[in-house]
């Protein structure tokens, strides 16, 4: 396989997807990533910084990550995932730098454990995620929810009324209600039609039926 040539969303989103703390360093400074609606654009993706705003940056301008508490560079990554180089044998270092070829082996295998035993975690949620969409698709469509004193389903219009949720104040039109579980409730999946510091239009947001409201304008 090829390594990859600059850090990406599905990159990224695989440390968010095994719930690892993972920050971005862009700028010179440290973005944090605080769920997948922050990477959903392949593109462009958002951060929020020591003070709590949310920034924009092009992935191609990150120049390393933050795991966990680890910095992994590309290299780390590249070889911590097995990715062929492609290239000729390096050329033998000079004596000063061996201490820094230590500490990259070092990183090297401790990264490599960590992306090796969470790739594993990607897969199977990932199955069990494709699981429960094909058994949603088998039963009847049963997506209208009572939602305080109103009914609301797919196609309706809700708005994000927790002012602790970082989308507060988004609006989009619902595609999905989906059961949690053990009883534990609903989600409703809705695609963002308006603009905020942390979301923007076309983004699709998961949230719990009890942050939201139907929106009548």
């Amino acid at each position: 396989m090829e390594p990859i040539k600059a850090f990406n969303n599905v990159v990224i989103g695989q440390f968010v997807l095994t719930r690892i703390p993972i920050k971005v360093y862009v700028d010179n400074r440290y973005l944090t990533i605080t769920s997948t609606d922050d990477i959903q654009d392949m593109h462009i993706g958002f951060g929020m910084d020591e003070d709590g705003q949310m920034h924009r940056f092009d992935y191609r301008m990150v120049s390393q990550l933050l795991v966990g508490g680890q910095p992994v560079d590309l290299d780390t990554y590249n070889k911590a995932m097995g990715f062929e180089s492609g290239g000729e044998a390096p050329a033998e270092e000079e004596p000063e730098e061996e201490p820094k070829k230590e500490e990259s082996v070092q990183m090297t295998e401790i990264s490599k454990d960590v992306l090796k035993a969470k790739l594993d975690v990607i897969k199977q949620q990932a199955k069990e995620l494709k699981d429960k969409e094909n058994a949603l698709k088998k039963e009847p469509v049963e997506e209208e929810l009572y939602q305080g004193e109103y009914t609301f389903g797919t196609g309706d219009i809700v708005k994000n009324i927790n002012p602790s949720c970082e989308h507060f104040g988004s609006i989009g039109v619902v595609k999905k209600i989906m059961d949690l579980p053990n009883g534990m409730g609903k989600v409703a999946v809705y695609t963002v039609g308006n603009s905020g510091s942390t979301y923007k239009p076309g983004m699709s947001l998961t949230k719990t039926t009890d942050q939201l409201e139907k929106y009548n304008g």
